[in-house]
């Protein structure tokens, strides 16, 4: 059976479950990451060469494929901020925290909208379908991360290798922040590393004190 992208798709009895679900949540991961939370199932359908039909076979509605997917993608997070707690040295723990903050979120746009939106008044991307599982998953991870986060946080202020004003909530600020330059740098035709350049700022800025600047890579 050829899907409308040119694809063949393979028949769903002849796939097992459990293959199914996985081929779907890779090709949502594709198709969010690069165009947001606002592209259709039918675009999940065609990357994953299957028919419409067996995605909502396996997920009820558009928020259970997202929930499923970005529940993959909290796990990671709360993975990356219990290495930088267990790092030997705080602030080399929390710079790898934070600067693969940067890349996850600058690489997928849908996780980045997803995470944007727990922090605004629209929940919810099925139509037709209540919310509440969508903001019951998002405030869930935001306790969860909050928690670490602090005390990532706190753990740097304790060595003294980070300003004791800092407070968790400025860490999404910031990290929003040099997302936001790769957007810019794209518009620019500036280098593509401009938000490492962004980065190196945001820490020299996280620093309660320092004796000179640290080198920035590249040339913006």
């Amino acid at each position: 059976m050829n899907t409308s992208s040119g694809r063949t798709e393979a028949p769903d009895d002849a796939l097992s479950g459990v293959n199914v679900a996985e081929r779907i949540l890779r090709a949502a991961g594709e198709v969010f990451g690069a165009k947001g939370l606002h592209a259709t199932l039918a675009d999940v359908a065609a990357t994953a060469g299957v028919g419409v039909a067996t995605v909502y076979r396996r997920f009820s509605n558009k928020d259970e494929l997202i929930l499923a997917l970005f529940e993959i993608r909290f796990a990671t997070a709360r993975d990356d901020v219990a290495r930088a707690l267990e790092a030997d040295d705080p602030w080399e723990g929390f710079v790898e925290f934070f600067e693969g903050g940067v890349r996850e979120f600058s690489r997928d746009r849908g996780f980045r909208e997803f995470v944007i939106t727990g922090y605004s008044e629209t929940f919810g991307w099925a139509r037709g379908s209540s919310s509440e599982r969508v903001e019951e998953v998002v405030h869930r991870h935001q306790l969860l991360m909050r928690d670490s986060i602090g005390r990532m946080v706190r753990r740097c202020q304790d060595a003294g290798v980070i300003r004791h004003d800092v407070v968790p909530h400025d860490l999404l600020a910031l990290t929003m922040a040099a997302v936001s330059s790769i957007d810019f740098a794209a518009q620019k035709g500036s280098s593509p590393e401009t938000y490492r350049r962004v980065i190196g700022v945001i820490l020299d800025g996280l620093r309660p004190s320092r004796s000179g600047v640290t080198p920035l890579p590249g040339v913006g």
